[in-house]
């Protein structure tokens, strides 16, 4: 039997502590958002967080069974220092990190979603990654 990968298990430990937070979807996997979106009106209410806020989020992507990547989703607004597009790195804690940085000003589920469905659709050659960030696109 071949042993567990131990971000998968990591990533099953956080969607059991929070179910609330995972999200899936036939075609890109799933996801647990760590920072809320700023769609989630509920969410920002109960912390008291206004939408306007929510120019980045951070979360674990489960593209397969046994892969987990870190995706961090930046609004122009957030990211000053980086142009539009993908980018990616082997992140020393095993991660494979993605930032995407969108035009959008806040980051909400829909562009969660579309972030999410590009990347999906992008073979990216992890073994050609550093541990700087680099574009992908």
């Amino acid at each position: 039997m071949k042993p567990r990968n131990p971000r998968v298990e990591d990533f099953e430990a956080r969607a059991k502590a929070d179910p609330d937070a995972l999200h899936s979807d036939p075609e890109f996997g799933r996801y647990l958002v760590v920072n809320p979106l700023a769609d989630e009106t509920q969410v920002l209410n109960r912390l008291g967080i206004y939408a306007s806020a929510c120019t980045k989020v951070d979360l674990f992507w489960q593209r397969t069974a046994d892969e987990v990547s870190f995706v961090q989703v930046e609004s122009r607004r957030y990211s000053i220092e980086r142009k539009p597009g993908y980018y990616a790195r082997n992140a020393p804690s095993g991660y494979l990190n993605i930032v995407a940085v969108v035009t959008e000003d806040l980051v909400t589920s829909d562009v969660v979603l579309r972030v999410l469905t590009e990347l999906a659709n992008r073979p990216i050659a992890i073994g050609s990654l550093g541990d700087m960030l680099r574009s992908i696109d």
